[in-house]
C-alpha cells in the first residue's frame, strides 16, 4: 500500500476497512531522486511494525498494560505467562499509548495495573473507562476487574471528590488510602521512611474470594500503599455507583516483615474485593510481580480466574479435565428468596456444607452426609438454624470433605 506525500514531510494513509481480530503489519520505505533510500524499521521488509485490531475472536479478558510506567517490563512478562499458563485467551492494550479509546463490550474480565499510580492525564482516562465498564455490567453479564498498582491509592490522597482515580477508588474498590499520620502510608510492609525492596508475607482473610485462607504469601516489595476498606460506599458517592450499600471485603492484610519480624502496618489490609450483582472488582496494593513465590502467584491467578468465572479457552481433545471437590457457582447469585448450591465431589465422601456470615458465625448447616462421586446441588432458603430470614448480604458457603476445603461468597437481596 502506497501514501501520498501531502508536503512538509507529511504523507496520507488510506486503510482498507479491517475486521475486528486482524493484525496489520506495515513499514516505511522512501527515496529521493538521487537515488537515496531507507526504510522504517531499518530491517523491513523483514522486519515490520504491527497492530492489531480488537477485540479478537471469542476473547473476553483484556490484559491493560502500563507501557510508560512499566518501561522496564517488569510486570508484563507475568501477566502473560499467568494467561498462557491457564490456557485464556486475552486481548492486550496498552493503555498509555493512546489519549482516547473505547473498551469493546464484549470483554467481560479486565486486568489492568499501574505500576507508579502516577496521576497523569491517561491514568485519570483509565479510571473514567474502567468505571464505565464496570457500569456496564448486568446480572446476567457481570463484568469484572482485577487492578494491581502499589501507588495509585496513595497517588490520589488529597485530590477533590471529582477526581476519577479518588470515584473509583472510593466508589468501585470501596477503598480508601491513609497519611502516615493517620496510621497509614505509602508503605505497609516497612514503613514510610524505607525506599528499598524487603521481604515479607500477606495473609489471606477469611473474607477473601481468592487465595487460601490463612495462608500466608511471600511478597518483595519497596512501596505497597496502606489501605482501609469501606463497609459501603461513602455519602459524596452514593448517587453515582451501583449498589451502594456493598462494602467491600478486606482480603489480604500485611503479615511479616522488617520491623521485628512484623510488617510496619501489621494487619493492615493491602488487599479489597467487592461483589455487586452487576460487577466484582479486586483491588491490590502490591505490583502483581511483587508476590515472589511462582508458585503461589499462579495459584493466586488461577483462583482469581475461577471468582471471575473465566474459563480455559479449549481443551485437548485427548486429555480428560481433572475433577476436583470444589464448590461451584451458585444460581442465582445474587438471590433473593432462594439459591442453589451446585458442587462436585472427585470421589465418594462426607460431605459438609455451612453458611458462615462475614463475622465468621455459623448460621446455617445444609449438609453433613456421605455422598457418591459427581454433581450435586443443594437449595439454600436464606434462612438460619432457626428457621428465621437472615437480612441482606454478603454470606460465605463452605464445603468440607475428607481432604478439601472451598469456600464461596454469595448474596443475599431483599
Amino acid at each position: 500500500m502506497e501514501g501520498m506525500a501531502t508536503g512538509n514531510g507529511n504523507y496520507d494513509f488510506a486503510l482498507p476497512l479491517l475486521p475486528t481480530g486482524h493484525t496489520f503489519s506495515y513499514y516505511f520505505a522512501a527515496a529521493d531522486v538521487c537515488g537515496n533510500s531507507s526504510t522504517l524499521p531499518a530491517g523491513a521488509p523483514i522486519e515490520v511494525f504491527q497492530f492489531k485490531i480488537l477485540p479478537s475472536g471469542n476473547t473476553s479478558v483484556l490484559l491493560a498494560y502500563s507501557g510508560k510506567q512499566d518501561y522496564q517490563n517488569t510486570e508484563l512478562p507475568v501477566y502473560i505467562e499467568q494467561l498462557n499458563n491457564a490456557n485464556i485467551a486475552y486481548d492486550i492494550y496498552d493503555w498509555e499509548e493512546f489519549a482516547e479509546y473505547t473498551i469493546p463490550n464484549v470483554y467481560s474480565t479486565i486486568l489492568a495495573y499501574a505500576c507508579t499510580g502516577t496521576a497523569s492525564p491517561a491514568t485519570l482516562y483509565l479510571s473514567q473507562k474502567l468505571m464505565d465498564f464496570l457500569n456496564s455490567g448486568t446480572i446476567d453479564n457481570p463484568k469484572n476487574l482485577f487492578f494491581s498498582s502499589d501507588g495509585f491509592a496513595f497517588s490520589q490522597s488529597g485530590t477533590p471528590n471529582s477526581h476519577p482515580m479518588k470515584q473509583l477508588l472510593n466508589g468501585y474498590f470501596r477503598t480508601f488510602a491513609v497519611s502516615t499520620g493517620g496510621g497509614g502510608g505509602t508503605n505497609g510492609l516497612a514503613g514510610p521512611d524505607v525506599f528499598s525492596y524487603q521481604s515479607g508475607t500477606i495473609m489471606c482473610t477469611t473474607y477473601s474470594p481468592v487465595g487460601t485462607i490463612g495462608t500466608e504469601y511471600s511478597v518483595y516489595a519497596n512501596s505497597p500503599d496502606c489501605i482501609f476498606a469501606y463497609d459501603e460506599v461513602p455519602d459524596w458517592y452514593a448517587d453515582l455507583v451501583p449498589y451502594p450499600e456493598i462494602g467491600a471485603m478486606n482480603a489480604f492484610v500485611f503479615e511479616d516483615g522488617p520491623v521485628e519480624g512484623h510488617a510496619y502496618l501489621y494487619h493492615g489490609v493491602c488487599a479489597t474485593a467487592v461483589q455487586t450483582p452487576i460487577f466484582r472488582t479486586f483491588y491490590f496494593s502490591f505490583d502483581f510481580s511483587q508476590l515472589n513465590n511462582p508458585a503461589q502467584r499462579e495459584e493466586l491467578f488461577a483462583d482469581l480466574m475461577d471468582w471471575f468465572e473465566v474459563y480455559p479457552t479449549s481443551i485437548n481433545e485427548n486429555e480428560l479435565p481433572i475433577v476436583q471437590s470444589k464448590l461451584q457457582t451458585n444460581y442465582p447469585n445474587p438471590f433473593n428468596p432462594a439459591t442453589i448450591i451446585a458442587f462436585t465431589l472427585a470421589k465418594a465422601d462426607k460431605v459438609e456444607i455451612v453458611i458462615y456470615n462475614l463475622k465468621g458465625q455459623k448460621v446455617k448447616t445444609l449438609l453433613s452426609d456421605n455422598l457418591l462421586a459427581g454433581n450435586h446441588s443443594i437449595v439454600w432458603d436464606g434462612k438460619d438454624d432457626k428457621g428465621k430470614t437472615l437480612s441482606s448480604g454478603i454470606y460465605l458457603v463452605k464445603m468440607k470433605t475428607g481432604k478439601t476445603t472451598d469456600t464461596r461468597k454469595i448474596t443475599m437481596l431483599k
